[in-house]
């Protein structure tokens, strides 16, 4: 009997470190870094769903009042390239203090997202990108 409750413990330890290593594949944190000086920093969190993936921004250094919009990208260094709203995941105003939030969902995997960005609205010049490690 202490062998098969030995055995159970085992396969329940071997299921929960799975567990754990499936949560780091289905989630990651990446740093937003300034661009040109603008002072903007934060934090995008991707999360794999069964379709796609969760992305949440969280950026600040700001300018108040400013609308800007975030994409997520194929390359590592959000240059743009050609691509439809479906990569758009927010658009957003800056609160009084300089900070926002955006979630949305991107159609492509999390693998397949290799940067996010923070540009402004008005001419869509690139702020702050975030490189996404897997």
């Amino acid at each position: 009997m202490k062998g098969l409750r030995s055995l159970v413990l085992l396969a329940v330890i071997a299921i929960a470190a799975g567990s754990v290593a499936d949560a780091a594949d289905r989630h990651t944190t990446a740093t937003l870094s300034s661009v040109n000086g603008s002072g903007i920093s934060g934090t995008v969190e991707l999360t794999a769903l069964a379709h796609g993936t969760q992305i949440v921004v969280r950026a600040e250094g700001l300018t108040p009042g400013t609308q800007y919009v975030s994409l997520y990208y194929d390359n590592g260094t959000c240059e743009l390239e050609p691509y439809s709203p479906e990569d758009v995941i927010g658009e957003y105003t800056a609160n009084a203090a300089g900070r926002a939030v955006v979630t949305g969902k991107a159609d492509d995997d999390l693998d397949e997202i290799n940067s996010v960005s923070v540009r402004l609205k008005s001419d869509f010049s690139l702020q702050a990108c975030a490189a996404v490690t897997h």
